[in-house]
């Protein structure tokens, strides 16, 4: 055994003693030289400033390649002003955003500290939410009062749900601080995605749920709430006893995205083929055991209610056949209703009960296709629509690339009856972005949300805000990267007369401040 390990031991040296003799190629050969330079991360003088300002920022070994640097802000090219051994002047350019700063030396890149642009679009520090809710924040109801019902898909709001539950709403000041006078129990068991006021002034909550409060299992993704949070309620015979059950008695198969209000009635569009109703006084025994009896229509992505919950068979349905007519034949992405009770859908749907409808139609009080709107349509899905009563414009985005025959880059301006308007350009984009939510404000300018890094050649990512002919505005496109979503921008206005935009979404951040799916921002 002893002479194994001699043996052994003997290979092991024998191996060593070759390796010394080889020689290895440096895998660092070839490299760039260094070039001894260094840009402080520490703060710049100032520390931040409006486009035109001079910013210094400390570095060394600058000097020397003077002649060949470039400095950016957050990608936008600075003017330098002076290099000298102790770092580099730079004036802010009209273009630059909030982020990192960095100086690229042939194609060497070497990052400074983040700087902060000054301009006329910032965080409204008047909205006291710190933390904001922790999922998305999907709509908004404002009371006569101010005050805010806000929905979504969240469990808690500004850190009070350990206090009590905050599931999926929430009442808050028109500051943004939580209202705890809000009868809403254990809320929704699922996303609520929509909030419409009826007449009464009670509220038609939709989305994805089945239950609200005490009420488990009772409803089928919308409800009526009272204006206090409380279920509407009613008191019905079962087959064993009374029972207090939601006022509203229907629902669809599958999830609800936008709910709207006329003359007393509901209309929904969604992801469902079903419309479904509770017969009370009945046992189930199908299922051998007692249970409600649930009818079901077919109605496919749209329909509409009456006041009770029971399905309004004059909009859109073929009472031959006892279910709705086709409809659209694909997926309704977002809609608006315009105050005559006309409803406009978008989506990725090429016709509407058997007529051309290329992803936009409207719709008549009926649900029969209003022929004409938007022309010939878009080659492509639109996402969403947003109307502005005061402009009296609408804006839709998408994936197309042509809107009635006239070549665009998915997004565009309409008119009120659906024509283009080519005073709105929007400019080229990369290919594979898209933007997926605008805004038009009453001051006219336009807040755009979607996935894009650039717009026109200049660095945006994410969030932008643009003149009404598709320009950048000037001065109100200073604020840091935006990545998430946006699904509502409600416009409000503070005692000033200042224009304020309440951004509610999915997003952990913004202008690099910590705060998730809601935030209110200031044009000053």
């Amino acid at each position: 055994m002893n002479l194994i390990k001699t043996f052994f031991l003997l290979l092991v040296l024998m191996v060593i003693a070759c390796s010394k003799d080889k020689v290895y190629d440096d895998p660092y050969a070839g490299g760039k030289e260094p070039l001894g330079v260094k840009l402080s991360t520490d703060p710049p003088s100032p520390n931040d400033g409006a486009p035109g300002a001079v910013i210094a920022f400390k570095g060394t070994g600058l000097l020397k390649h003077r002649d060949s640097i470039h400095f950016n802000f957050n990608g936008a090219a600075g003017e330098i002003i002076k290099v000298d051994s102790f770092g580099i002047q730079v004036k802010v350019p009209v273009t630059a955003s909030t982020g990192v700063t960095s100086v690229t030396i042939g194609d060497q890149i070497f990052f400074g500290p983040v700087f902060t642009v000054k301009g006329n679009l910032d965080i409204d520090n008047n909205f006291k939410v710190v933390v904001g809710a922790n999922s998305s924040v999907n709509d908004v109801h404002r009371f006569s009062d101010g005050r805010l019902l806000l929905v979504g898909d969240f469990t808690d709001y500004e850190r009070k749900g350990i206090i009590r539950p905050v599931s999926r709403i929430v009442m808050t000041s028109r500051d943004g601080e939580i209202d705890r006078s809000l009868q809403s129990g254990r809320g929704a068991d699922g996303s609520l995605n929509t909030v419409a006021a009826l007449p009464s002034g009670k509220l038609v909550v939709a989305g994805r749920f089945a239950s609200y409060d005490i009420h488990l299992a009772e409803m089928h993704n919308i409800t009526v709430l009272n204006s206090n949070g409380s279920i509407d309620s009613m008191t019905v015979n079962t087959f064993t006893d009374k029972d207090t059950v939601p006022a509203f008695n229907g629902g669809t198969d599958g999830w609800i995205r936008r709910v709207f209000v006329h003359e007393n009635k509901v209309i929904a569009i969604g992801d469902f083929n079903y419309y479904l109703q509770y017969v009370y006084g009945v046992s189930d025994t199908r299922n051998e055991r007692d249970s409600l009896v649930t009818d079901s229509v077919l109605v496919k992505r749209i329909a509409r209610f009456n006041a009770d919950g029971s399905l309004d068979s004059t909009f859109n349905y073929d009472l031959s056949l006892h279910r709705s007519y086709e409809g659209a034949n694909g997926p309704i992405s977002d809609a608006f209703m315009q105050e005559d009770g006309k409803l406009i859908i978008v989506g990725r749907f090429t016709r509407y009960n058997g007529q051309n409808a290329s992803n936009i139609a409207r719709l008549n009080t009926d649900g029969s296709l209003d022929a004409g709107f938007g022309g010939t349509g878009a080659d492509n899905t639109i996402t969403s629509i947003r109307y502005n009563a005061v402009t009296q414009r609408f804006m839709i985005t998408g994936a197309f690339t042509s809107f009635d025959g006239a070549a665009v880059n998915g997004m565009v301006m309409l008119k009120t009856d659906g024509a283009l308007d080519n005073q709105f350009q929007a400019l080229s984009k990369e290919a594979g972005t898209y933007y997926d939510c605008a805004q038009q404000l009453n001051n006219g300018m336009i807040v755009v949300s979607g996935s894009f890094q650039s717009y026109g050649g200049i660095h945006r990512s994410g969030f932008m805000v643009l003149d009404k002919t598709g320009a950048l505005a000037a001065g109100y496109n200073n604020v840091a990267d935006f990545s998430g979503y946006l699904n509502r921008i409600f416009e409000t206005t503070n005692t000033s007369g200042q224009t304020q935009a309440l951004l509610l979404g999915s997003f952990s951040s913004f202008n690099r401040k910590e705060i998730s799916n809601i935030v209110r921002l200031l044009f000053k």
